[in-house]
């Protein structure tokens, strides 16, 4: 192997395997065909992040259980609840927060928007790529069948993302029906058990024994979803803003249903005629009031269509006349618009807001996409830290070889961009072809130059003078010099003839078939020319001695 060239994973590897193995540097330097200088040089600079199955002995060896699920119930949210639960995510608390974010998906906006966040989960395709090598191809498709990431629970790690900053998993492990090696289950760990502890300075989970578990990322056993680094639960958390955005709605359908009552059910009042008496003591109504009051209330409520009205009284229609019954569509709309803000980053409405449509995936990333790739982003590296690696160290004695686990964004712009290329990449090859035409030089540089002038990634390479293709016309007596027997009876049709004949040219056919007959011819000469000599010699014999 030349001095200057790359060394391939395989390389590097067999390189690390023969020293670890006791091989001396200049040994496994010839080995590779490279200097002991290059493979001191190529050491140096590999940082070695590679884990090994020794560290998750202790997540084998000790399963948790989360303490029972507090189910939701009847709870009174007034405006210092509310409150007091925001302050509580703010903490690192979690209890409250999900209980209050349960209970925010009781508003249509919400839930709606909520729900749009997370359901790219269930639209975009996933990867698993593998570790650049052969070895790192068969781990990736034992991985496949060994690692269990269901799309529900990734719904669900994505919800609390988005609802609390924060999601926390939780690897179970299985040995698979072989016993060959362990398999792996991603959970999602209830969120309401967690608790930052700010004294430690670490996340805290309560189990199911009583007892508070550490929750380290990346030990096999948690794995902690997470967009910032530094208290990430004050960051990006929907609920944040959400909580009192829903206190606001709570508030304002409150006020709409008084407000409908208000202007939905009219109102009588009577008058009774002069010298009647209102009350007949203190504080009881008099009897001819008594009839007038329930007369009107049989009206109204529709239990009686008629009514007697006694001489001289009067009876007033009053109706709400205001104006401010408009407002709450307004509040409707904004309410909604303010949630998608919240959960989307933009409203992201197409049509009529609440209505059909609704969200268009692609629309929504096109638009937003810096909100759902940055929920991909944590999730990814989630996955690949807490439950690949882990896997790999644990099934095959060191994490080297771990694959990736990627989603496949969906590029708007993919058709564009491919059409943009195969128009740059035409130009260029009537660009070279004209420079051809007009006797200019052409070579590999000229190609890059174009290349970049025309912002194509990729230059393509010159075919060198040995190998580059030039048409030559050649007459029937040259192509039967060149061409051979076998192929040329196949192309025809034609069975080959299985012998030494099909490896010839068929001018050397022709020309053994040539010398065959005049072999032939020679030989029948011969023969007859010895048979007449001995009908000579017959018609002649030689006299006796």
């Amino acid at each position: 192997m030349p001095a200057k060239a790359k060394l391939s994973y395989e390389n590097i590897d067999a390189m690390r395997t023969a020293l670890a193995r006791g091989g001396s540097v200049r040994a496994v330097a010839a080995s590779l065909g490279v200097s002991p200088g290059t493979v001191k040089r190529t050491l140096a600079r590999i940082v070695d992040r590679t884990r090994t199955a020794d560290e998750f002995a202790a997540a084998l060896a000790r399963p948790l259980r989360a303490p029972v699920r507090q189910q939701p119930g009847a709870y009174a949210w007034d405006l210092e609840t509310i409150r007091a639960a925001r302050d509580a995510q703010m903490r690192g608390d979690f209890s409250e927060p999900v209980r209050l974010a349960e209970a925010m998906r009781t508003d249509d906006a919400l839930f709606t928007a909520y729900h749009n966040r997370v359901a790219p989960q269930s639209a975009v395709q996933t990867k698993l790529t593998s570790h650049a090598s052969v070895r790192g191809e068969a781990v990736k498709r034992k991985a496949a069948a060994s690692c269990f990431v269901a799309r529900s629970v990734l719904k669900g790690i994505n919800g609390s993302l988005a609802n609390h900053g924060i999601a926390i998993g939780y690897v179970e492990h299985e040995p698979n029906d072989e016993g060959t090696r362990v398999d792996m289950r991603l959970t999602e760990w209830p969120l309401e058990h967690v608790k930052w502890n700010s004294s430690a300075e670490v996340l805290e989970t309560a189990i199911r024994s009583g007892m508070r578990e550490p929750i380290v990322h990346g030990d096999g056993r948690w794995i902690v979803f997470r967009k910032f680094n530094i208290l990430p639960w004050t960051q990006e958390a929907a609920i944040l803003p959400g909580a009192l955005l829903w206190a606001i709605h709570a508030n304002g359908l409150k006020d709409w249903a008084g407000s409908s009552t208000s202007h939905g059910l009219a109102k009588m009042i009577a008058e009774l005629p002069p010298g009647v008496a209102l009350q007949s003591a203190p504080g009881v109504l008099s009897p001819q009031a008594r009839a007038v009051l329930d007369m009107l209330q049989a009206v109204m409520s529709g239990e009686s269509g008629v009514g007697i009205r006694p001489a001289g009284s009067k009876t007033d229609f009053v109706s709400n006349a205001s104006s401010a019954w408009q407002v709450f569509s307004e509040m409707i709309v904004g309410r909604e618009k303010a949630a998608a803000r919240i959960y989307l980053g933009t409203d992201a409405m197409l049509g009529s807001v609440g209505g059909a449509p609704g969200i268009d995936i692609a629309e929504l990333f096109g638009v937003a996409s810096t909100i759902i790739q940055g929920d991909f982003d944590a999730i990814e590296q989630g996955l690949n830290t807490g439950l690949y690696q882990p896997w790999t160290a644990v099934n095959d004695g060191d994490s080297f070889y771990a694959p990736t686990f990627a989603y496949q964004m969906p590029d708007p712009d993919a058709e564009a961009k491919s059409k943009e290329q195969g128009d740059r990449r035409e130009r260029l090859l009537v660009t070279i072809d004209n420079m051809k035409k007009h006797g200019f030089v052409v070579d590999q540089d000229t190609v890059n130059a174009l290349c970049e002038k025309y912002y194509i990634d990729d230059p393509p390479v010159l075919a060198s003078s040995d190998t580059r293709a030039v048409p030559i016309t050649l007459a029937p007596t040259d192509v039967a010099k060149i061409i051979r027997v076998g192929p040329a009876l196949r192309s025809l049709g034609l069975q080959p003839f299985g012998d030494a004949r099909d490896d010839m040219t068929i001018t050397e056919l022709d020309e053994a078939n040539k010398a065959k007959a005049e072999a032939s011819k020679a030989k029948a000469e011969a023969q007859a020319q010895g048979a007449a000599q001995i009908k000579v010699d017959n018609a002649n014999p030689e006299p006796a001695a």
